[in-house]
């Protein structure tokens, strides 16, 4: 079945992308698109988008993506379209592409997934980063997207994958595999608090695509890992990992009591288990995405 993956990273607003209502904004998106930048890279790299195409980023978030787009595929003559629902991200979209290189390749669209205004066949290539989950109904969402493109384009999701880990299975406190039992409460919170009213989708990413009309339907996945000594923002990407179970009351309310008082001794500098005082971390972490292709 889809499975969701929690918005540590690039992405739009809720309806139209990234999950800014459950406490992101501009600035730790931007931070998370930093934390990810060598990741897309390589993935923009592997999609060898060709020479003068016309993509649009389904769910722009703070423009981290769409700025490393403009670097790969503008000098080639490319154009890109950041769309999002939230004015305020495509304000900081256009606030980080403003004054670069290649700002005139970049226009920006605000709106709704549910009701795109995009004419069919608008584009050689649509990439939409952890938004599709988000939406009530994700294959109605994926269909609307793929109906925009070209005969022979592509529709990029970075959807769910294996979720980040740097913690050690034993940490010596409480029972040993706290990050598993992390990934569960995540099931059970996102479940409940983010997707309550929404249409279920019990198969994979890949077969999503598909059912949406694309062919040669494909998926890879890239690493993104760390060894100390971290810099400030992978630093940054952890500590909010773990201190949003202690900060939500509705996450916190999914969380074992004993794991919960673990989450805030791990999360409090002045503690001695204090997470950041251990010299075993190693952050990694699986980044997918799933292609396919219209006929």
């Amino acid at each position: 079945m889809t499975t969701p993956h929690d918005h540590h990273g690039h992405g739009g607003s809720h309806g139209s992308g990234h999950g800014h209502e459950h406490g992101f904004n501009a600035d730790s998106l931007r931070n998370n698109d930093l934390l990810y930048a060598d990741v897309y890279r390589q993935a923009i790299d592997w999609l060898a988008i060709p020479a003068g195409a016309s993509v649009m980023e389904a769910g722009c978030g703070a423009g981290g993506f769409t700025q490393l787009l403009a670097d790969a595929i503008a000098p080639a003559g490319g154009v890109i379209t950041a769309f999002d629902e939230s004015a305020a991200m495509i304000d900081a979209t256009r606030g980080l592409i403003e004054g670069g290189a290649h700002a005139a390749s970049v226009s920006y669209q605000q709106g709704d997934l549910g009701a795109l205004p995009f004419e069919p066949g608008s584009f050689d290539l649509v990439w939409s980063s952890r938004t599709i989950h988000h939406l009530a109904d994700q294959l109605a969402a994926v269909t609307g997207l793929a109906g925009t493109l070209r005969s022979g384009g592509k529709l990029v999701l970075r959807e769910g994958s294996i979720r980040t880990r740097f913690l050690p299975d034993d940490i010596g406190l409480g029972a040993p595999g706290l990050e598993d039992r992390l990934d569960v409460a995540f099931q059970r919170w996102f479940a409940t608090d983010v997707r309550g009213g929404g249409v279920r989708y019990p198969y994979g990413w890949t077969h999503m695509l598909a059912e949406a009309g694309l062919s040669d339907v494909t998926a890879r996945t890239f690493v993104l890992e760390a060894l100390p000594p971290f810099t400030d923002v992978q630093i940054s990407y952890m500590g909010r990992h773990l201190r949003r179970w202690v900060e939500s009351d509705d996450r916190k309310a999914n969380l074992d009591p004993g794991d919960a008082e673990i989450l805030a001794d791990l999360t409090s500098p002045a503690s001695e288990h204090y997470v950041f005082k251990r010299p075993d971390l190693y952050l990694h972490e699986m980044v997918t995405i799933y292609v396919g292709s219209a006929k």
